[in-house]
């Protein structure tokens, strides 16, 4: 083989290779040349529901100090920057539970970020308390498909935002999926992703040309891909976080989709280079690790909080006896445990009902023997759900416990932990036809027969496809109710000594 032949060979391996990476990597495109022309670029991250670092076993990661260091270096680099935030600065943790994310926004503040988009737990408390978070926000929120009962933006926030910087004009889109997993007040209203992206694409492109269109998204990638697809103005996609401790550049018909690790793990920067007839699109991911020094200031306002929050929650309420085990694997979304048996139990014995409903995708923590604070029972149950009183029949509690075993080879959080009741199902027969037996007190349930039920809000208002409770009578309603934490808490007191196992409530059969 001639010497220029196998030169050709080679090149055109290597040129293919890179144009794989391209298309197919999960990981940063490093060492590819910036085309000359004028750059800017935009740095996104999402998950925000810790002020301080998270350590687990992923390592030591995000903290809103180290997040500020990250982006003044950026911003030191190339002056020519905006910052977006994707979403979820409130609920789903400890933290998010005790201060509903308001620390969040004074350090988002400080940084200072420029744009936010809504995730689903910024709702967790009640569309009222998102209300004050945007209020506090000295950066601009934005919303494409959230609206009030009458159909106009949530919060009065914008549709879109447009940001020029070097003459390159970068349009923005927010878009809010899954808001059925979140507290519902009837006060917030999801609109259809799709619909409500052209309808903000087509008042955009009013305004005059942009350069690329941006959309930040609180939605899967299957539904990013179809939004790319049915909406081709779109350039590029931010979106929520796929996995724990690994961000994500993916490809889809030549458009990057892009996540960021969760608990602000990492940041995703998008340098966009403009040439005379066209933009170069060049992502990497930012690591926000143990390597990245803290913001002093920031560092200061998160020991604050960290302090303020420890002073109250690390008081003894109660001595544990076992461990509380919510599972590694989730094994409360699937099967039974002695927590979902502990938290189901609560809310029974504070109505004296005939039945206690949670969902195994409510329960967030496990807890040690020891001690029992209301540290443990906030991290047991963070999202401030209100424990409601309800009359229904027997044949709607099995179509509710048919929905809790219609997600399980998926983990799906709405599978049911129980008290005052029994059931087995077959996780392998149709869905809809998988609950086997179902017993109150060791009797067989009666279809007709009425039972009391003490059962989150969430649920009873649809979250997790629960839609068969509007036809039952409601006793104590959410606005007179209390909240699941602080009726755990009492619980716990009343009790003194915990020691609660499996008693095989909840039977899989094959």
């Amino acid at each position: 083989m001639e010497e220029r032949t196998l030169r050709r060979i080679i090149y055109f391996l290597f040129v293919s290779a890179i144009a794989l990476l391209m298309m197919t990597s999960t990981y940063p495109l490093e060492g590819l040349a910036k085309e000359k022309g004028r750059e800017v670029s935009v740095l996104y991250f999402n998950d925000a529901h810790e002020i301080s670092p998270v350590i687990n076993s992923y390592g030591n990661r995000g903290g809103a100090a180290r997040l500020k260091t990250v982006i003044d270096s950026v911003r030191n680099e190339n002056k020519h920057t905006v910052v977006a935030f994707g979403g979820d600065l409130g609920g789903g943790t400890l933290f998010g539970g005790v201060f509903k994310g308001f620390p969040m926004v004074e350090a988002f503040n400080q940084i200072p970020i420029d744009i936010a988009n809504f995730g689903q737990h910024d709702f967790d408390f009640g569309s009222d308390v998102t209300k004050q978070l945007v209020a506090e926000s000295k950066f601009k929120w934005i919303s494409s498909n959230l609206t009030d009962e009458k159909g106009t933006p949530f919060a009065g926030v914008p549709q879109y935002t447009i940001e020029n910087l070097r003459g390159i004009k970068i349009g923005f889109i927010g878009l809010t999926d899954g808001m059925n997993t979140t507290g519902q007040d009837g006060k917030v209203v999801q609109q259809d992703i799709i619909n409500s992206a052209k309808s903000a694409v087509k008042l955009l492109k009013k305004k005059g040309k942009v350069d690329i269109i941006i959309a930040l998204t609180q939605q899967p990638r299957a539904k990013d891909m179809a939004l790319l697809d049915a909406v081709p103005e779109i350039g590029a996609i931010f979106s929520e976080e796929m996995y724990e401790a690994q961000s994500t550049l993916y490809q889809h018909k030549g458009k990057f989709i892009m996540t960021p690790e969760g608990n602000m793990g990492s940041v995703i920067r998008l340098n966009i280079v403009k040439h005379e007839h066209d933009l170069t699109l060049i992502p990497e991911v930012i690591k926000v690790d143990s390597t990245v020094p803290e913001d002093p200031k920031l560092a200061e306002l998160a020991a604050y909080y960290e302090n303020k929050m420890s002073e109250e929650l690390d008081k003894k309420i109660a001595t544990l006896n076992t461990d509380l085990v919510y599972g590694a694997n989730h094994e409360s979304r699937f099967q039974e445990t002695n927590i979902g048996n502990f938290v189901a139990d609560s809310y029974r014995s504070y109505y004296h009902a005939d039945i206690g409903f949670m969902v195994g995708g409510g329960i967030r923590a496990s807890v040690d023997k020891g001690d029992f604070t209301l540290r443990d029972a906030n991290a047991i149950l963070p999202y401030r759900n209100k424990v409601m009183l309800v009359e229904l029949k027997g044949e709607t509690i099995r179509k509710a416990l048919e929905n809790g075993v219609s997600r399980v080879a998926s983990l799906g959080g709405g599978f049911l932990q129980v008290s005052g009741l029994s059931y087995s199902y077959n996780p392998d027969k149709p869905i809809g036809e998988r609950i086997l037996s179902i017993e109150v007190d060791g009797d067989p349930i009666k279809p007709l027969d009425t039972y009391t039920v003490a059962m989150p809000n969430y649920i009873f208002n649809g979250g997790d496809g629960y839609d068969m409770f509007k036809d039952g009578k409601v006793i104590v309603d959410s606005d007179n109710a209390r909240t699941d934490v602080e009726v755990l808490i009492d619980y716990t007191k009343s009790l003194g000594v915990i020691d609660v196992s499996v008693e095989g409530r909840i039977r899989s059969i094959r």
